[in-house]
C-alpha cells in the first residue's frame, strides 16, 4: 500500500482509538458514582423498610426499594459491559474494510468492520460496524465487483470498488493489505499457524465464505452444520449463537441459550469466546448433567465413557446387543406411538346404584377434545372425571345432605347452626372422598407411573419382536434399586419425558449441540422434548463415530428427529492441521469407490510429514519427542486407555509439569497434557503424540475411525510411538508418514 494510503488509514485509526478512549473514560469516571449508587440502595433498603411484613403498604414500599436495587444494579451492570466492550475495541477496533458504490447515482461509501460496532450518534457517523451486521456479510462472501447484501428480505446491490484487512495489536495499526483472495489466504495461513492454547478463539478476521453462510443461515431453523475434523464446527456454531443473539436482541438473552456437550473439558475450551464476542456466557451443561437432574440425584447413573468402554471391551457381547435394541429407531417410535394413543381404562363410579362417571361417556369426551401430548391427555382425562363428580354432587346436593342426616340420625341432637355446618362438612369430605378415589383408581388401573410403564413398554416390545423378556424384569429392578446402566437411564428419562412426569424448559429457544454425532436418536428426541420452545445448532462430524451402536450413524437421521425442514450445511474444507496430516486423515477414512476428496479438501499449509516410531520400549523416546517440542504452547500425549495415561504419567514424573486428564469434568491448564482418546475428541494442540493407539486397536473394527480422531487433534506436528511397523491394515497409509526406528 501506497504511504500516502497508509497515513490515511492511519488518521482514521487514530480517530477511532480517540473516539473509544474518550468513551471508555466517560464510563471509568461514572463506575465509582453507579457503585455508590447500588451500595446506598441497598443500604436505604435496609435501613428505611420494614424487616415484617404488617399491610399492604408495606409490601408496596418493599416492591419499590427492590426495584430501585434492581435498577441501579442494572446501570451499574451496562456501565460494566459497555467498558469491557470498547477495552476489548480499544485494542484491535476494526479487522477490515470495504470501499463500494451503490444506488444508480453510484454513490461511494466505506464501511469498517471489527467485532462490535461504533457509532457517533452526535455526529450521526458510523465509524465501525458489527461484523454480524447484514451489510458486513458482503465482506466474506465477495471479492471485487458486483455484490449485494439483504436488509429486511430486501435485496441491495452494490459495486465493491475496495477490500483491506488491518494488522492491529495492542491498539497499534501495524500494517495495511488490499485483500484479494490470494491475499485472503495468506492471512488465513498466518491465523492457522498460530500456536493453540487450549482456548478457541475468535474468527472473525479469518473466517471463509462457507463458514460465513452457515453463520449467518435462517436464525430461527434447526441447522446441522457437519464436516471433517477442523472445518471449523465448533467456532462456527459458536459464532453463529453470537450472530443469532445479535439478530434476535429484544427476544433473546444469554439466559434463553444452552450449549451441551459430553465433557467439561469442551466447556473449557469454548468459555472465553461469547465474552471476546461482546456476549455475555451462557449456560454450558454437560448431558449427564442434564440426564442426572431429570432423574433425580438419588439416582445412581453410570457413567457415559463406562458405557462406551463397556462396547468396546466387548463389541459383540450381550450387553452391547441390548444398547443396540434400546437405542434403535424402532423402540423409539413404539415408545412414541404406545403414548399417543395410550388406552386409558376409564374407572366406572357410581353413587349408590345411579352412576356418576360413565367410561363411554368421558372417552367420547376426551376423543373430541385437542390434546397431542400424553400428559395433556391424561391432565383432560383427571379433569373430566373431576368435574363430571363435582357437577353431580352439586345437582344433588339436597339429596346427599339428606342421606348423610338419615345416615346420623342416632346421634344427638344439636342446635340448627351446629346441625347445618356438620352436615356440609360431611357432604364435603364424601365428595372428597369420591374425587380421590377416582383418581387413585384412575391410577391403579393405567399404572400411571414412568417406573412401571418403562418396564411394561420394554416388555411388550419385546415379546413383540420374539425377544427374551427377562430384560424388562431387569430394567424394572435396576430403578427400584436405584442404580441405573446409561442406556437404561436414557430409556426411563424417555418414558418420564413422554408421560409428562419431567418438566421440559420452556425459557430456553436455542440449543447448541456439540458432538452431535455421539448422541443416539433416543437422546436427541428427549433433548427435543425437554427444549420444546428451542431451536437447534448441531454440530458433528460422522467419521468421528468410534462405534455403531451409542451413536448417529448417517447425516439423514437427523431429519428423523428435527423434520425435514432442518437445514444441512456441509463445511467442506479443513483448516485445523497441516496439509500432510490431513493427507494421511483423509486416507484414514476413505471409502471403497467414494474417496473423502470428492467432498472435502483441506488448507494447504505445509510443516511436517507425520513421523511414525518405531521404538522397542515405547517409552524411552518420549522424553527425546517432548524435548523436540518445546516451542508449542501446547502438546497432548494422546493414549487409548487409563492403564496407558497413568503409566505415562509415571514415566514423566520427573520430566515436568504434565497434567492427567481421566475425567470429562477435567479442565485443561496445562502446556503438556495426557489424556486418552476419547476424551481429546473436539480439542486442538499444537503438537499431538499417539502413544501406542494403533497395537491398542489392532482388533477394533473402527481403529481407522479412532485413528483419524487421533491424528486430526495435531495442528502442526503429529507422532506416532509404536511397538512395531505398521500393520497390514494400515500399510496404505505408508505413504503419508515418515517412518523411523528409534
Amino acid at each position: 500500500m501506497e504511504k500516502i494510503d497508509f497515513q490515511k488509514e492511519a488518521e482514521y485509526f487514530d480517530k477511532v482509538e480517540d473516539l473509544i478512549r474518550s468513551r471508555l473514560k466517560k464510563l471509568l469516571d461514572s463506575k465509582a458514582s453507579l457503585k455508590d449508587q447500588v451500595l446506598q440502595e441497598r443500604k436505604s433498603m435496609w435501613d428505611d423498610s420494614k424487616h415484617s411484613i404488617g399491610d399492604f403498604d408495606d409490601i408496596v414500599l418493599l416492591s419499590s426499594q427492590d426495584a430501585n436495587v434492581n435498577f441501579a444494579e442494572a446501570q451499574y451492570g451496562r456501565n460494566e459491559l459497555e467498558i469491557q466492550r470498547l477495552k476489548k475495541m480499544e485494542q484491535s477496533p476494526y479487522f477490515g474494510s470495504m470501499d463500494f458504490e451503490e444506488g444508480a447515482a453510484g454513490e461511494k461509501d466505506t464501511i469498517y468492520i471489527g467485532i462490535s460496532s461504533l457509532t457517533d450518534n452526535d455526529a450521526c457517523e458510523v465509524y465501525v460496524v458489527d461484523w454480524r451486521a447484514p451489510i458486513a456479510s458482503m465482506f466474506y462472501n465477495f471479492d471485487l465487483g458486483p455484490a449485494w447484501y439483504e436488509v429486511h428480505d430486501s435485496r441491495e446491490e452494490v459495486n465493491v470498488t475496495g477490500k483491506r484487512q488491518y494488522k492491529i495489536k495492542d491498539g497499534q495499526l501495524l500494517s495495511v493489505y488490499d485483500t484479494n483472495s490470494s491475499m485472503y489466504d495468506d492471512i488465513l495461513g498466518e491465523v492457522l499457524s498460530g500456536h493453540s492454547d487450549h482456548k478457541l478463539k475468535v474468527i472473525v478476521n479469518s473466517i471463509q465464505k462457507e463458514q460465513n453462510l452457515a453463520m449467518r443461515s435462517d436464525t430461527k431453523r434447526s441447522c446441522l452444520i457437519y464436516g471433517l475434523a477442523g472445518s471449523g464446527k465448533t467456532s462456527i456454531g459458536l459464532h453463529r449463537l453470537a450472530y443469532v443473539l445479535y439478530h434476535n436482541k429484544n427476544t433473546l438473552k444469554s439466559e434463553n441459550i444452552l450449549i451441551l456437550s459430553n465433557n467439561n473439558l469442551f466447556g473449557s475450551y469454548i468459555s472465553t469466546i461469547l465474552p471476546d464476542l461482546g456476549e455475555r456466557p451462557v449456560e454450558t451443561k454437560v448431558f449427564a448433567d442434564l440426564l442426572e437432574e431429570a432423574l433425580g440425584r438419588d439416582m445412581e447413573i453410570e457413567d457415559y465413557y463406562s458405557q462406551l468402554k463397556a462396547v468396546e471391551d466387548c463389541p459383540d457381547g450381550p450387553r452391547t446387543r441390548w444398547i443396540r435394541i434400546k437405542y434403535s429407531a424402532e423402540l423409539l417410535q413404539y415408545c412414541i406411538d404406545y403414548f399417543a394413543s395410550f388406552p386409558f381404562q376409564i374407572p366406572e363410579i357410581r353413587y349408590k346404584e345411579e352412576l356418576i362417571v360413565s367410561p363411554e361417556r368421558i372417552l367420547s369426551r376426551l376423543n373430541a377434545g385437542r390434546c397431542p401430548t400424553f400428559k395433556a391427555r391424561r391432565e383432560m382425562l383427571e379433569y373430566q372425571i373431576r368435574k363430571t363428580i363435582e357437577d353431580f354432587f352439586r345437582m344433588h346436593k339436597d339429596e346427599i345432605r339428606r342421606d348423610i342426616m338419615e345416615a346420623e340420625h342416632s346421634i344427638d341432637s344439636h342446635d340448627d347452626i351446629l346441625q347445618t355446618e356438620e352436615v356440609n362438612g360431611l357432604y364435603h369430605k364424601i365428595l372428597m372422598t369420591y374425587l380421590q378415589s377416582a383418581r387413585e383408581e384412575l391410577i391403579r388401573r393405567n399404572r400411571l407411573d414412568a417406573r412401571t410403564q418403562a418396564a411394561e413398554i420394554l416388555s411388550d416390545y419385546l415379546h413383540q419382536t420374539g425377544e427374551d423378556q427377562e430384560e424388562a424384569s431387569l430394567l424394572s429392578l435396576a430403578i427400584d434399586r436405584g442404580k441405573l446402566l446409561y442406556e437404561d437411564a436414557l430409556f426411563y428419562l424417555l418414558v418420564r419425558v413422554l408421560m409428562g412426569e419431567t418438566a421440559p424448559f420452556p425459557t430456553i429457544f436455542h440449543t447448541v449441540i456439540d458432538e452431535s454425532q455421539d448422541y443416539n436418536p433416543l437422546q436427541l428426541y428427549i433433548l427435543k422434548c425437554l427444549f420444546p420452545k428451542s431451536s437447534f445448532t448441531l454440530l458433528g462430524d460422522i467419521y468421528q463415530t468410534v462405534n455403531s451402536v451409542t451413536t448417529m450413524q448417517k447425516y439423514e437421521d437427523y431429519e428423523t428427529i428435527f423434520g425435514s425442514d432442518l437445514m444441512q450445511i456441509r463445511l467442506s474444507k479443513c483448516y485445523r492441521s497441516s496439509s500432510d496430516i490431513n493427507a494421511l486423515a483423509f486416507r484414514l477414512i476413505d471409502e471403497p469407490g467414494h474417496p473423502v476428496a470428492e467432498e472435502y479438501s483441506y488448507f494447504e499449509r505445509q510443516v511436517r510429514k507425520p513421523q511414525y516410531m518405531i521404538c522397542g520400549d515405547l517409552f524411552s523416546c518420549l522424553v527425546p519427542l517432548l524435548e523436540q517440542l518445546e516451542q508449542y504452547t501446547s502438546v497432548a500425549v494422546i493414549v487409548d486407555s487409563e492403564e496407558d495415561a497413568l503409566a505415562v504419567k509415571a514415566h514423566l514424573q520427573e520430566y515436568g509439569s504434565a497434567q492427567l486428564i481421566l475425567s470429562p469434568a477435567d479442565e485443561l491448564k496445562g502446556r503438556l497434557v495426557i489424556l486418552p482418546l476419547l476424551l481429546a475428541k473436539g480439542l486442538e494442540f499444537d503438537a499431538v503424540i499417539l502413544f501406542n493407539c494403533i497395537y491398542a486397536n489392532e482388533k477394533n473394527a473402527h481403529i481407522r475411525r479412532k485413528i483419524y480422531l487421533g491424528c486430526t487433534r495435531a495442528l502442526h506436528e503429529l507422532y506416532f510411538v509404536e511397538r512395531a511397523p505398521l500393520p497390514d491394515s494400515l500399510q496404505e497409509c505408508s505413504p503419508y508418514l515418515e517412518i523411523k526406528n528409534f
